[in-house]
C-alpha cells in the first residue's frame, strides 16, 4: 500500500529530473553544433591547420577568444564576397572554422523573404580593415557576411610566427 502513495511523487521527481537533464543536454548539443572540426589559421601568407585532437589546448584557447553570436537566424542583404576579397583576407590574417557536416541556418534577405542555407566554414578576418566582420562559406562556396565581433590580430601573431 505504501508503494501506491509514493508512486505519484516518484513519478513527478523522475519527470522533473528528466526535464532538467533534457534541457542541459539540449543546450550542450547547440554549442556542440558550432564547435568546428578544424581550425585554419592564416597569417603573413602562411597557413596552419589544427584539430581538437592534435592540439586541444590551442584549439580551446582560440575557441574561447573568438566570440560571435550563434543562432539559427541571420540577417542578409549584403552581396556575396568575391574570391579576390576572400584571398586578400586570408593573406592579411584570418581564423577559419571548418565543419565536416554543414550547419543549417535561416537567412532573412531584408525583403521579408526567409530561406534556409547551409554553410561549412566561418572566416574571421583579423585585419582592422574588415571591422571585425565574420563570413560564412555556403556549401556552394559563396561567402556571405554573418556578424561583427572583436579583433583577433594578437591571436595569430602568437600561434603562427
Amino acid at each position: 500500500m505504501k508503494i501506491n502513495k509514493f508512486f505519484p511523487l516518484m513519478l513527478l521527481i523522475a519527470l522533473a529530473l528528466g526535464f532538467i537533464l533534457g534541457r542541459y543536454l539540449m543546450m550542450n548539443g547547440e554549442n556542440e553544433k558550432w564547435t568546428p572540426d578544424k581550425i585554419n589559421l592564416y597569417y603573413n601568407q602562411k597557413q596552419s591547420q589544427m584539430t581538437k585532437l592534435e592540439q586541444p589546448q590551442a584549439f580551446g584557447l582560440i575557441q574561447s577568444i573568438i566570440v560571435f553570436e550563434k543562432g539559427d537566424m541571420m540577417s542578409g542583404g549584403n552581396p556575396p564576397l568575391k574570391a579576390e576579397v576572400v584571398n586578400e583576407m586570408r593573406k592579411s590574417g584570418a581564423v577559419e572554422y571548418v565543419y565536416d557536416e554543414p550547419i543549417s541556418i535561416q537567412i532573412n534577405d531584408g525583403d521579408e523573404k526567409i530561406e534556409r542555407i547551409k554553410f561549412n566554414s566561418i572566416l574571421f578576418p583579423i585585419d582592422k580593415k574588415w571591422d571585425g566582420a565574420a563570413y560564412i562559406q555556403t556549401t556552394d562556396s559563396t561567402y556571405l557576411y554573418m556578424v561583427s565581433r572583436p579583433s583577433l590580430d594578437f591571436i595569430l601573431r602568437h600561434w603562427i610566427e
